[in-house]
Order: C-alpha cells, then structure tokens, then sequence
C-alpha cells in the first residue's frame, strides 16, 4: 500500500508545499507542489504570523488539490540565525563479561551524549550523529562486536524556542496538520544535492537563500557542522535599490535579468533598462554598475562563510567538493568568486536524474530534499532503534546521518 506524505518550507520570499507517494517497493512520486510568495518572513524568521500561515494554506492547499488527495502530517524545514550548533560527547564501557557490545552500551553512551540541559527558552532541534567509535575505531554498528569502550559524539543543533514554535504552530493549529519531523533546512538541501558518494568524500553544501545561507558540511558521510548566515538574495537586492537607487522590485528584475557576480569587462560599455520599455519614468544603468554593487556583497557572504567554517575548510577532508545551491546559485559567476574567496574549487550543485525538469531548480532544493531524505535508509544502531516507532515514518529512514 502506498503512503502519502507532505513536505513545507516556510521560505523568505516564498511557502513551499510538496506532496509525495512513496510506493511499496520505496520509490518516491511527486503528485503536487506550489509556492505562494511569504511576506511575512525575515532572514528565516516568522515575523508576520498572520501573512506566513495564509502563505503556507495557499501553498497546501493548491498542493493537494494538484494531487488529488489529502495529506495528514509534514515534515517541515527549520532555518534561522537562532539556531546554533555544538559537539556533545558520550561514552560507556561494555558492561558483558565477555566485552560483547549490547544494544544498551550504546544507549548509555548516547543519553550521556544528549544528556546536556539547553539553557532557558532554547530547545533541541536534531541530535546528528557522527562516526561510532570502538575502542578508538570507527564502526557501523558495534552490537555483537567484541571490546571495551564505546564513544559516540552528535552534532546537536539547538534554537529558540519561539521561533520554533511560530513555524510549528503555522502546520498544527493553522493548518490543521501534525509535523511528523522538523529537519533542518541545510540537511534537507544537502541530502538531495550531494549523494551518498560525495558526503562519505567529505563535502559542503551552501544553500543561497533569499533571507539566509545554509551551511551543512560532511565529513565520512556524517554531518560535522551545520550553520546559518543571516545573508542572502534580499541583501543584494537591498544593496542594489540603495546603490542604484531603484524601487526594491526594480532591483529585484534588475539583479535576476543582468545581474553577475562579477564585473565582465564585456559589459563595460553596455546599458540596460530599468523598467524596459523606454518610457517616461524609464532610465538606463551601466550593466556593470549593477555587477559592482552585487560583487561587493558576495565576496563578503563567502568571506563570512570562511571566518565562520575556519580549518574546516580544509581540501583533504573536502575531497567531494563544494557545492552551491538556492536560488542565489543561480546568478552567474558566483562559483568562480566563491572559489577565489574560499580557497578551494567551488561547482554548483546539479539534481540527480529522474526529476521532473520544472521541479529540478535550485530553489527547490530544501522542499524536495525533505521528501527524498526519507528514501535513503541506511539504518541505524540498533539501540537507537525503539526511536523508530515512537516517532514514525521519517524518523526511521532519517538514519542515513544519524538524526535521532
């Protein structure tokens, strides 16, 4: 029997709604998807209650009417400058005589990891683990195998509590749905743009939103850091209405059709249309004037980026590449600027066949990955397994990183 499944993406400038049919033998069939402009979002962040939740209705709504059926619960993506990220560390000494590894030495080790209280007002999003350690060793799954000592760390991303609310009261009591998971919007992303071969390589996925930039960087095939940079398209944007003095939606139409990330000496000469149709009210710019403003902006995103991700950044550990996705990735040129600024090679991501052509957009990377995250089940330990009932369907095929 089939199963129908939702994803949502409360966006900066746009709601996002996806409906799925994952079929008996695990193939996953997109049967609806729409986006409704969000005005009521800032750098990730619900600031206008009322305009987010009728942007996300919208979006469902026509979703599930494109598919001809209803769904009953979403998973939703989380972004935001309130979450933050940090290492926690447990670990437990194999408690058999014969120093066989049960499945409650590795749930000790994991509690004391997770056993960390967060500070008032703040709460945990995901637990994401990273490589199991026997005896100094990494392993699979340690159950049955013979040693001492079990050490185990997760990648933990905490966030406010009321930002976290907001988006969830926008699915449950707005809409009227249950939120099977809340995943992070960089996981989500990364999962659908870099395969399996790539995050076991090492690789960092950046993912150029409209309010904010989503870092999610792997290393063995297990997340190691996730963050969020509070710039994104908008600013450029911002920049060029201010620089060029422009009306917002001007700039906007200016930046989407002549923008590059950098200056082409081509361009020198050339002129372009504000409006375009070269009447009263109309005037032309230098095309690069508009290159120089948005230029100035990206180096300094990638430059946040570096001082943020520091030695991380590092070629041997990266050996999958970094790769740029969001509806910023698409402004020509800003893989050879990121390059420059990051030190290393920089490629924008590409979808894996199969996608439906209009689907298979940049932008769309975070909605569509909520939903293709669930088909990659690579397991988890089995004592974290009595999680899986408890907390459904995504949850158990979210092991391919560790989410717990």
């Amino acid at each position: 029997m089939s199963k129908i499944i939702g994803a949502v993406e409360i966006g900066t400038s746009k709601a996002k709604a996806l409906v799925g049919e994952v079929t008996e033998n695990g193939s996953l069939s997109i049967v609806g998807m729409a986006s409704r402009p969000n005005e009521g979002m800032r750098k990730g962040e619900i600031v206008n209650f009322r305009k987010a939740a009728d942007a996300v209705h919208a979006s469902l709504e026509e979703a599930e009417k494109m598919s001809g059926t209803t769904v009953d619960s979403v998973y939703l993506a989380q972004t935001g400058t309130h979450l933050r990220g940090e290492m926690l560390s447990g670990s437990a000494s194999v408690s058999s005589s014969d120093n066989r590894v049960s499945a409650s030495d590795l749930t000790r080790a994991s509690k004391e990891a997770k056993h960390r209280q967060q500070e008032e007002g703040r709460s945990y999003v995901n637990h994401i683990r990273t490589p199991i350690l026997l005896d100094g060793n990494p392993v699979e799954d340690p159950v049955g195998m013979i040693g001492k000592k079990i050490d185990l760390s997760y990648w933990t991303v905490y966030g406010n509590d009321q930002a976290i609310r907001q988006a969830l009261h926008v699915i449950t009591n707005y809409a009227g749905l249950e939120v099977t998971d809340l995943i992070l919007s960089s996981i989500a992303s990364s999962t659908m743009m870099a395969g399996p071969d790539l995050r076991r390589a090492g690789a960092l996925v950046i993912d150029l939103g409209a309010g904010v930039t989503d870092l999610s960087l792997y290393r063995q095939g297990f997340v190691a850091y996730t963050g969020v940079v509070p710039v994104g398209g908008d600013h450029v944007t911002g920049d060029l209405s201010m620089g060029l003095r422009v009306l917002e939606p001007y700039a906007e139409k200016l930046k989407i059709e002549h923008g590059k990330a950098s200056p082409d000496p081509s361009d020198a000469n050339e002129d372009v249309w504000i409006i375009g149709n070269k009447t009263i009210g109309d005037r032309s710019i230098p095309r690069k004037a508009i290159s120089d403003v948005i230029h100035v902006r990206i180096v300094e995103l990638f430059e946040i980026i570096s001082k943020e991700l520091g030695d991380l950044l590092d070629p041997d550990e990266l050996k999958g590449g970094i790769l740029l996705t969001g509806g910023g990735s698409k402004l020509p040129g800003i893989e050879n600027v990121a390059s420059k600024v990051l030190g290393m090679p920089v490629r924008k991501a590409t979808f894996a066949p199969g996608i439906d052509p209009q689907l298979a957009t940049p932008e769309n990377a975070t909605v569509l990955g909520l939903l293709h995250y669930g088909l990659e089940d690579h397991g988890r330990p089995i004592g974290e397994k009595e999680d899986e009932a408890r907390r459904g369907f995504f949850s158990k095929l979210a092991g391919m990183v560790g989410i717990s």
